[in-house]
């Protein structure tokens, strides 16, 4: 063994131009390694820091009523590690006369404030952190400029009683209500939120500081909980509820919420997701990283191992000799693989290191252009254990089986074959190539070498095609997506440009609606409100097209997926009343050729849209719809304001079908799969609305708006954002702060433009690392190879080969070597394209637009000019070495 390792120390230090090639492709290995796993590991740990940034760090939710006399239980249960609590409200009486005259509040514990996002809403001051301490909604100090942070307010406490009913503190204000006192409390002003709560609850809320110890057993509690493993949150958190007395809806399910955002980023899916496509479409992104990664290894792995072949086939009379002299094939393999893990040491931390710099770059880029509306923090690059190790593992991995593979073929090598050191053919006949045929004596030596060698060029080759598979497939998820988001763009402009919603517990504003519908540049409008119910059929009622496409409601029931259910031999079909502003809906009339009037005579007549898209045939490029009903026009149809269980309102009506039609008023409405809707003038329903339930009468006064602007030029952006300027005065002027809200597509549009310079940046940085990469692979791999031809190219120098022909020979290689990998995975490259084009539903010619055709044939060029460079400057090293010296030299 002593031999062997003075003789890999030996080669090290005589071979220095090949030892220094290995090293760089390790040092480029390494490096992209590094820069691959901290720019992974960086983007995983900030999508966790934004989804507890945005929702919190708990698991899941006990959302029914939770009893305290539980807490002591849920606390101590097995799998559970952490309890967030918020405790009961408590309503406060102000002083105040106006729309807002209580002060609303309850306590969280510690946990709860160090967990949830609503530590991030204290502006200003500091989070309670006793009893009497509060941090109060923003909206009071506006209202109260008198009032500042360490503010003592003492206040009456007790009960909201209507009717002589005891309300809930968060109830919606209601005449004739009084307050009954129950007694005193203090509260010390130490934060201020900025939250807003609709005008339609009297009050102002707050959040404090909750003792665990002051929560009494008939208490109403909020519990969110975090377990000892995420991965049992599905099944512990049911498991729980069920322990406790829960019941389970009409679903089956108990009324749980689960913290889905964070729960995927640790890949944990609901247990009936986990084969479905939605569960593709969610881990696309980490499974394309997986692929990449895989990918990545096996470049790697090629460009090393071609590096430590070419390294093995220099040096292969003198492991030969090795051989001859009683060196086993075993301590054969190990001088090549020692050689690789020492050559390994240098280019290791370099290498960690500069993935590390180069990560520090690319994060420092992307903050830069981060500005796509998140509240978070910049992007914090967390190069730790979990980036290094990988890199640091995957890298001494790669580069052992790299050389292990060139080592083995050395090892079964007799001596005498290993001491001979030349290519042969082993008989096989060499095809005529076109080369040969069109370029002379010089095509057919072209064409014989590339023959000959194309063991050695093999790694070369597959190498730059998963180069250039990496680089392209890049480019494509990202010019695919950017080719959908334009194809479908008119999808999203025709379901409206700016988008409305009132909510302030009363009628709408009759004012503010006038104004709206007046506002420059709206070209179409759509004012509506909705009321949810219910419908109940037998299985004959279901349309022909239920039971010819879908299998019928019994299909439809047993997948889970959709609202209806079967109870009794019959099945409760979801529906919802829309009713239309007075001008919308009689313009809806007009587009549809129907006369209005009937509508507003009879209360109980109602246009009926009774179709739904099918979620089998449909695609998102076209919806396939299909009538739901059989219904005719001038049949009565029963309805029940209880669309849920859950509902407590138990108000029935019937309407009268009026016209059956296939269109809605707005393509934005979002009704959800089999539903049916009853489009009728807004007064009637909250005429029937005012028969329903609270909740319901709530909703049927909750407005929306869906606003077209002027497209007679197109769709403009700048339009958009002056009219969603004005219609935002017009609604601030009737109504408060947290009453309405208002987007449009020219903010979508931002927020997608900056999404996807981001993106862009990112695929810009790889592609050009991936690029690199197989470039400086394709040059050793030529330099190597040149080099070891040097007594061939002497012999045909001395056979007449003039330098004319050897330029004309080396640049033929060099062209066929360019274009080959090329061509070759143009079939790979097809796939690659057709799986994306398909996932987002765009066709060739519609992509074609799109495509990185510059950036593509920029590549194809370098690869070509990276080619023939490494031929030219080997060329020029062959043509100066002097014929006898190069024949006569065994070590090259």
């Amino acid at each position: 063994m002593k031999i062997i390792r003075e003789y890999v120390w030996d080669t090290l230090r005589r071979n220095k131009r090949t030892s220094l090639a290995i090293m760089t492709a390790l040092f480029l290995m390494t490096t992209m390694m590094s820069c691959f796993s901290g720019f992974v590991y960086t983007m995983w740990t900030d999508s966790i820091a934004l989804s507890v940034n945005e929702n919190g760090n708990w698991h899941g939710e006990l959302f029914d009523n939770t009893s305290a006399k539980d807490l002591e239980y849920i606390k101590n249960y097995a799998s559970v590690s952490a309890v967030l609590l918020k405790g009961a409200w408590e309503a406060a009486k102000l002083e105040d006369e106006g729309r807002r005259m209580y002060l609303i509040t309850r306590g969280a514990n510690e946990e709860y404030w160090n967990s949830m996002p609503e530590k991030s809403t204290v502006i200003e001051g500091r989070i309670p952190e006793a009893e009497d301490e509060l941090a109060l909604s923003k909206q009071y100090f506006d209202d109260h400029p008198e009032a500042s942070l360490g503010d003592t307010l003492t206040l009456p406490v007790g009960q909201r009683i209507y009717d002589g009913r005891v309300c809930m503190e968060t109830d919606i204000w209601r005449d004739g209500e009084t307050f009954r006192q129950t007694g005193t409390k203090t509260y010390k002003l130490v934060g201020i939120m900025d939250v807003a709560t609709s005008s339609s609850v009297p009050a102002y809320t707050g959040l404090g500081f909750l003792d665990e110890e002051t929560i009494k057993p008939e208490d109403n509690i909020t519990v969110y909980l975090r377990f000892d493993s995420i991965r049992s949150t599905y099944r512990e958190l049911p498991a729980l509820a069920e322990s406790i007395g829960y019941q389970k809806d009409e679903y089956g399910n108990y009324n749980l919420r689960y913290n889905t955002d964070l729960l995927l980023k640790y890949a944990v899916l609901p247990p009936d997701q986990i084969i479905s496509i939605t569960s593709l479409n969610i881990l696309a992104v980490p499974l394309m990283f997986l692929v990449l990664a895989a990918l990545l290894i096996a470049v790697f792995v090629l460009v090393i191992h071609n590096a430590f072949a070419l390294s093995a086939n220099e040096k292969m009379t003198q492991l030969g000799t090795l051989a001859g002299i009683g060196a086993s094939p075993k301590q054969i393999k190990s001088a090549v693989s020692s050689e690789a893990m020492v050559l390994l040491i240098i280019p290791l931390p370099l290498g960690l290191l500069c993935g590390w710099l180069l990560d520090i770059e690319l994060f420092r880029l992307i903050n830069a252009a981060n500005d796509i509306g998140r509240t978070a923090p910049d992007i914090v690059l967390t190069f730790g254990i979990p980036a290094v190790l990988p890199a640091a593992v995957l890298s001494i991995i790669t580069a052992w089986l790299s050389a292990r593979i060139p080592a083995r073929k050395v090892a079964k090598m007799m001596p005498v074959e290993a001491l001979r050191q030349v290519e042969t053919l082993k008989g096989k006949k060499i095809r005529q190539s076109r080369i040969s045929g069109h370029f002379g004596i010089s095509g057919e030596l072209a064409s014989n070498a590339l023959t000959a060698r194309k063991k050695s060029y093999r790694t070369a080759t597959i190498s730059l095609c998963l180069s250039f598979l990496l680089l392209t497939g890049f480019l494509y998820i990202f010019t695919a997506q950017n080719a959908a988001r334009e194809v479908y763009r008119t999808q999203d402009e025709a379901e409206g440009h700016i988008f409305l919603s009132i909510s302030d517990g009363r009628a709408p504003e009759q004012k503010a609606l006038d104004e709206l519908k007046e506002v420059p540049g709206v070209q179409k409008y759509v004012l509506y409100d909705q009321m949810p119910c219910a419908t109940w059929i037998t299985p004959d009622q279901a349309s022909d097209d239920i039971e010819t496409h879908l299998g019928g409601f019994d299909k439809i029931v047993s997948e889970k997926k959709y609202s209806p259910i079967e109870r009794d031999g019959k099945y409760r079909i979801f529906s919802t009343l829309i009713g239309l502003e007075d001008d919308s809906f009689r313009e809806y009339c007009r587009q549809l050729g129907i006369d209005p009037e009937a509508y507003y005579e009879d209360s109980s007549k109602a246009i009926i849209y009774n179709q739904t898209a099918d979620p089998y045939a449909s695609t998102r490029r076209e919806n396939v719809y299909r009538e739901m009903l059989k219904l005719e026009a001038g049949q009565t149809i029963p309805f029940t304001e209880r669309a849920y269980d859950e509902d407590t309102g138990d108000f029935e009506f019937q309407l009268t079908a009026g016209d059956i039609v296939t269109e809605l008023p707005s393509e934005g409405l979002g009704l959800s799969r089999f539903t049916l809707a009853a489009v009728m003038p807004m007064e009637h329903v909250m005429d029937l609305a005012a028969s329903c339930s609270e909740k319901r009468r709530l909703r049927a006064a909750s407005v929306y708006g869906n606003f077209i602007t002027d497209t007679s030029g197109g769709v403009s952006y700048p339009l958009i954002e002056k009219t969603t300027s004005r219609i935002r005065e017009i609604v601030g002027h009737y109504y408060g702060s947290g009453d309405y809200m208002l987007s449009d597509l020219a903010e979508k549009e931002e927020m997608s433009k900056e999404t996807n310079g981001v993106m862009a940046k990112i695929v810009a940085f790889l592609t050009g690392l991936l690029a690199l990469i197989g470039l400086s692979n394709i040059w050793a791999s030529i330099s190597g190879n040149l080099r070891q031809r040097s007594r061939e190219f002497a012999m045909l120098k001395s056979a007449g080969l003039s330098p004319a022909q050897l330029w004309r020979m080396l640049f033929l290689e060099g062209l066929t070597l360019g274009l080959k990998p090329l061509l070759y995975s143009l079939p790979f490259q097809i796939a690659i394209l057709a799986v994306f084009l398909n996932i987002n539903e765009v066709g060739l010619l519609e992509y074609l637009p799109y495509a990185p055709f510059g950036i593509l044939l920029g590549y194809t060029g370098l690869v070509l000019l990276a080619v023939i460079g490494a031929y030219y400057t080997g060329g020029r090293r062959i043509q100066r070495q002097n014929i006898i010296s190069a024949i006569k030299d065994d070590t090259i």
